[in-house]
């Protein structure tokens, strides 16, 4: 049993859990951030941006719809625009990239406990077969046939492939990528089709992305439909005029489709090296009013950034019992739990 289970199995055994909610009233808003809604076995790229799978999303949910004040994407944005109106915790939902899953599984299961949350989505892939950079990272380390993948671009470093449970060498992997911060992708790319042997494919055989027109029914059901950029490329590696373009990119691809929530940004990867002060000037330039992270923590009212909107991740396996402890620590503290 985790750390994480084991001391949500014991605040619920002996009443910690239920003397936590009572007592966690400061007034903050706690947004919880996912990718994908699947089974980990039926991905052929990254399973690491999987954090639930169907059952385990529905219990999640359930759990929210019973226990905690939710909040739509139209009310997220009130409190953002007002934060003095937050006068208990609340909890909104968001999910990022855009997957077809979202629409799927993710949305049937949301309206069924009559939930909304906002999803922002990377305007280039909405409705194709395009990989994105991380899921042709993950298609190369799956398949290779080499015990260990040595990569001397951003930095040198040896990733070894265990032949039955490929995910640590694909975070390994992304990870060297992401720490380059700036690193040239095409090169990075070159460099990992060399040592893995095996070429990235730039499309699925399936849609990955849900479409406009999914997303259009979506918001007409009460989900919202954020920017998060057009391409996915790390902002804080861009240049000032590449920043602006695709932050203005993605936001006109939503304002020409008529989605009410163009001007909430999620910055891709979302990490504090992700984004910068000049990264936020670009964003408020181009339209936006509000910027989502993705680095933990929650927003107390009075000290909410705009445009650094705190978010919590979430990890596959996590039950509904161990996000309701989670929540309740994070409130009580006034900072996220873990």
């Amino acid at each position: 049993m985790s750390r994480r289970a084991l001391a949500s199995a014991l605040a619920s055994r002996v009443g910690l859990l239920e003397l936590l909610e009572r007592v966690a009233l400061r007034p903050a808003l706690i947004v919880l951030v996912y990718h994908r809604i699947a089974r980990p076995e039926d991905c052929a790229f990254d399973r690491n941006v999987i954090e639930a799978t169907p059952d385990q999303f529905d219990e999640q949910m359930g759990m929210l719809r019973r226990r905690h004040s939710v909040v739509g994407p139209a009310e997220l944005r009130d409190i953002l625009e007002r934060p003095s109106t937050l006068r208990h915790p609340r909890v909104a939902v968001t999910f990022d990239d855009g997957y077809r899953d979202n629409y799927a599984v993710a949305f049937p299961i949301l309206k069924s406990h009559g939930l909304q949350a906002l999803f922002f989505v990377p305007t280039h892939f909405v409705g194709s077969l395009d990989l994105t950079w991380w899921d042709r990272i993950a298609y190369a380390v799956r398949h290779t046939k080499r015990s260990e993948l040595r990569l001397e671009y951003p930095s040198s470093v040896t990733v070894r492939v265990d032949g039955s449970n490929r995910d640590p060498a694909v975070k390994e992997v992304l990870r060297a990528f992401k720490a380059g911060g700036h690193a040239d992708e095409l090169r990075f790319f070159e460099m990992l089709e060399r040592a893995s042997g095996e070429a990235m494919p730039r499309e699925a055989r399936e849609r990955q992305f849900f479409s406009w027109d999914e997303a259009v029914e979506m918001e007409r059901a009460g989900m919202g439909i954020g920017s998060h950029t057009h391409s996915h490329r790390i902002l804080s590696g861009l240049s000032a005029e590449e920043q602006r373009r695709e932050c203005a990119e993605s936001r006109g691809a939503l304002r020409e489709r008529n989605l009410a929530f163009g001007d909430c940004l999620a910055y891709p990867v979302g990490g504090p090296e992700a984004f910068s002060d000049e990264t936020k000037r670009h964003a408020r330039d181009t339209g936006y009013r509000f910027a989502f992270s993705n680095y933990g923590g929650i927003n107390l009212a009075g000290r909410i950034d705009p445009f650094d909107v705190k978010r919590i991740g979430m990890d596959l396996g996590e039950t509904a019992s161990q996000l309701r402890f989670r929540l309740a620590a994070s409130a009580s503290a006034g900072r996220a739990a873990w």
